[in-house]
């Protein structure tokens, strides 16, 4: 664990940090466009992907999932759709970093790959993160409990669109994550 600044940012500055809340614009739901899917499917939401981009009142664009079994079959088919599209350039930053504090902030841990329910000092603590590069790993879930209390609702990070970003977490999200998931 390393303990930084609290107000130290990105070194490339504020323009690759992102503020997440809870208020989503679903382009897909479990693989169907917004228009197909219906609003008792959107409400039903337990895993949402943050796509780094938002409309234009301010709800981040993403992708929602009803259970984990239909994000992970979304995960083997990108992953397969992805592997053509990224070069690989050098090794690239093997982990994803969690920190206490936004702009990354505080003191950190990082984890490679699988999944983790958070030791008891890092429970409800993570207030900003940054992805492992898309050539180490495909993506990042925090997970609201511990999988012995059911996971709860998760926000997913693809790693092709947030490598080399900021994510903070707003009041929704700021330490709530119990687990961590690297796929």
């Amino acid at each position: 664990m390393v303990q930084l600044p609290a107000g130290k940012a990105s070194a490339a500055g504020n323009q690759n940090v992102y503020t997440i809340n809870n208020s989503f614009h679903y382009l897909k739901v479990d693989g169907l466009t917004s228009m197909q899917s219906n609003k008792k499917t959107q409400d039903n939401i337990q895993v949402t992907m943050v796509l780094p981009k938002q409309d234009k009142q301010g709800n981040w664009l993403a992708y929602g999932f009803t259970s984990r079994r239909t994000m992970d079959s979304f995960i083997e088919k990108d992953k397969k759709r992805l592997q053509s599209e990224i070069n690989i350039m050098g090794t690239g930053a093997c982990c994803t970093d969690f920190y206490d504090y936004k702009n990354k902030g505080g003191s950190y841990i990082y984890w490679r790959d699988g999944f983790k329910n958070l030791p008891s000092n890092w429970n409800d603590r993570i207030s900003s993160l940054s992805t492992a590069s898309p050539s180490s790993s495909y993506s990042t879930t925090l997970w609201e409990h511990t999988s012995s209390q059911g996971y709860g609702k998760g926000v997913y990070f693809r790693h092709s669109d947030w490598y080399g970003k900021t994510a903070n977490m707003a009041s929704d999200w700021n330490n709530k994550a119990s687990a961590i998931e690297i796929k």
